[in-house]
Order: structure tokens, then C-alpha cells, then sequence
């Protein structure tokens, strides 16, 4: 299976040096690197990326994420990619390649929880609840709200891109951490509540907070079988040295 690792950056790769040791004993017929920037020359990125040469201009938030998204997907498909995974250009793999292209070979999203959520919060999910309820035909109860980064076999994908049009997605904010999920759901596709990526696990504040990557909470994230973690402090050399360990088994 080759599986794509798909990077939507603003401007390049936080950690290449440790991407490098995660692929170093990989062969290269099993993944392929893509990444979508802010422009089309980013740095730096992985020797061998695929980039796209024309990006689409995105806010954060926007339906252009989606849009950026589906481009960025779509380019791995075209290099005949099996299974995707979409990150970010701060995240790092905390498991073996091995693991990873096992796990990311079904469609899986973190699901984000809807208790523990402050009143601004709760509001906000109702009104765009309604709105993907009367867009999507399903019941409320049917609905949720994703992480923006997952994996999606191809299969699953394709279907999203004939069966749905992103400028008439009703939601214009955070529209990413609605689109995929929920048309899934609608289709009727199979799709997984996973750990695919560790970030600030508070649901009243913004999942973008950075982390400290302790010792603890590596082994934490690994033993609870998480398959990425994102925007992290400066990593000490003894987390490197675990991560290298890891991505060596």
C-alpha cells in the first residue's frame, strides 16, 4: 500500500531532520510526500516532495482549507496513492512507519468532543449543527466535528469529490472541521473515531496550543496509540532521541 503524506504548510516542514529518520529505512514506492504552502517554492520541505506550483490562497478557518485540502489530496491520488493522511507542517509521527501506513490505511478522524464545551462554544455547534442538519439531510444526533488533520483511503475520497461541492458547503467558518467527517456520514462511508493526532486536549480552548513534549507525555501519546502530535515547544535532544528509537523499530 502506498500511503501519501500530505502537508498543508504556510511555509514549510518545523522538523525535517526527524521526518528524514522516520522515512530513512522506507522504501520509496511505499508513500509519497506533497505539501501546499502559502507560496510555491516552500522551505523547507522534504527532498523528493511533490509541491504544488499553483497554491490556492487560504484563510484560516475558510472553505479555501477545504479547497487547499481536496488539491492536495487529489495530488496524491494522481501519483496513486492508496491512503492519505493530512498534516501539518509542526506535526511529527510517534509511531514506526510500519504502524503508521497500517493505521492510516482506513479512513479515521479524532473526533472533538461536545461536553466540557464553554456557553460560546455550545451556541456556535448549535447553529452550525442546524445548518449542516437542513444541508447534509441528516439528523443533528448524526453530526459531528473533527480535527481538520485525518486519513482517508482513496476510495473514500473520491467519493466525496463527485458527490459534493465545496462552494455550496454552508459553513464558512471552520469549515474544515466539518467537511470531511460529516460528508462521509451522509454517503453512507465507513470511517473510524481514532487517535490520529495528540494537541491540547482542553475543548475550551484552541486545539493549536503549543505543547511541551515530555518524556511523560511521549509515552502517554504512544501507549494510548496516537499517531501524530503537533505544535510542539523546541524538542530536547533525549525526545529525539526516543523519536529517532521509535521510527528505527
Amino acid at each position: 500500500m502506498k500511503l501519501g503524506f500530505c502537508f498543508l504548510v504556510k511555509e514549510g516542514l518545523s522538523h525535517c531532520s526527524l521526518w528524514e529518520s522516520f522515512f530513512a529505512s522506507v522504501s520509496p514506492d511505499a508513500y509519497g510526500v506533497y505539501v501546499h504552502a502559502k507560496n510555491s517554492a516552500p522551505h523547507p520541505v522534504l527532498v523528493g516532495s511533490c509541491v504544488d506550483p499553483d497554491p490556492i490562497h487560504t484563510a484560516w478557518g475558510d472553505r479555501s482549507l477545504v479547497a487547499a485540502t481536496q488539491r492536495l489530496l487529489s495530488m496524491a491520488i494522481d501519483d496513486d496513492c492508496d491512503s492519505m493522511v493530512l498534516l501539518s507542517g509542526d506535526m511529527l509521527p510517534l509511531q514506526s512507519f510500519r504502524w503508521i501506513q497500517e493505521f492510516c490505511g482506513q479512513t479515521r478522524f479524532s473526533v472533538q468532543p461536545q461536553v466540557g464545551l464553554s456557553e460560546r462554544q455550545i451556541k456556535a455547534n448549535v447553529k452550525r449543527f442546524s445548518l449542516l442538519s437542513d444541508y447534509l439531510c441528516l439528523s443533528v444526533e448524526m453530526l459531528k466535528k473533527q480535527n481538520m488533520f485525518f486519513s482517508i483511503k482513496r476510495d473514500d475520497f473520491l467519493k466525496i469529490v463527485v458527490e459534493a461541492e465545496i462552494s455550496e458547503f454552508p459553513l464558512h467558518e471552520l469549515a474544515d472541521e466539518y467537511y470531511w467527517i460529516n460528508h462521509l456520514t451522509r454517503i453512507g462511508a465507513e470511517w473510524k473515531p481514532s487517535n490520529v493526532v495528540f494537541c491540547n486536549p482542553d475543548p475550551t480552548k484552541t486545539q493549536a496550543l503549543v505543547l511541551n513534549l515530555t518524556p511523560n507525555l511521549l509515552s502517554s501519546c504512544v501507549s494510548d496509540g496516537y499517531a501524530f502530535i503537533r505544535k510542539m515547544a523546541d524538542i530536547d535532544a533525549g525526545i529525539i532521541r526516543d523519536l529517532k528509537r521509535i521510527y528505527s523499530a
